[in-house]
């Protein structure tokens, strides 16, 4: 192997390390901004309910594509439900929220005007409504009390979502779709709940690894 042929390959061996290295990866990103669930109560006659809120997510990038993240999600069920229910026959009034905190996996590209993501998420779901509704279901009582451990149910999510960078550290997130399960029940009554959830808002992002 000649000199220049070897000095070739050395330039190639450099220069590949150099754009690899150039590649920002971010140590961290924070999410923030407005959510909307289609909840499916899966209690008859109380089918699909429309959720507004909003909330926000940490992710750590431990490596390129691999992100550990961090959901919290905060839901109002709006000034109908306590209506509806006594519609139905539900005495008394529930309090018309929810709340998701999950933990799990990002994977995302970290390059170009698009970068999409994937993610996979489990934890908890709280809701005193939906509790209530269930306690009051499950004991046959049709009367809405809160408190109680099934306010507290199972919660997964699935889905995907793009980032759109407008600034080094500023993104616009325009859209996340998933499939988000919970899974409340009551003593003889119990039922996966399978939801829809949309989530737009921003992204940030700090450090360089």
């Amino acid at each position: 192997m000649t000199i220049n042929r070897r000095l070739r390959i050395l330039w190639f061996v450099l220069a590949t390390g150099v754009a690899l290295s150039a590649q920002s990866v971010p140590q961290v990103e924070f999410s923030a901004g407005y959510t909307y669930m289609d909840f499916h109560a899966n209690v008859p006659q109380l089918t699909s309910q429309s959720f507004n809120g909003g909330g926000g997510a940490v992710v750590y990038n431990a490596l390129s594509w691999l992100g550990i993240k961090a959901e919290v999600i905060g839901y109002s069920f709006g000034s109908g439900w306590t209506h509806k229910l006594n519609e139905l026959g539900y005495t008394g009034s529930a309090s018309a929220n929810m709340f998701t905190y999950q933990f799990g996996a990002q994977t995302k590209k970290h390059s170009g005007k698009f970068q999409p993501y994937f993610q996979n998420l489990y934890g908890i779901a709280h809701s005193n409504g939906y509790g209530a509704v269930l306690r009051a279901k499950g004991s046959g009582t049709y009367v809405l009390t809160s408190g109680g451990g099934n306010n507290n149910a199972f919660a997964t999510e699935l889905g995907a979502g793009l980032d759109i960078p407008i600034k080094s550290n500023l993104q616009l997130r325009p859209v996340e779709l998933d499939y988000q399960l919970t899974r409340f029940g009551y003593k003889n009554f119990s039922a996966n709940q399978n939801n829809f959830k949309y989530f737009a808002g921003i992204n940030l992002t700090f450090g360089n690894k």
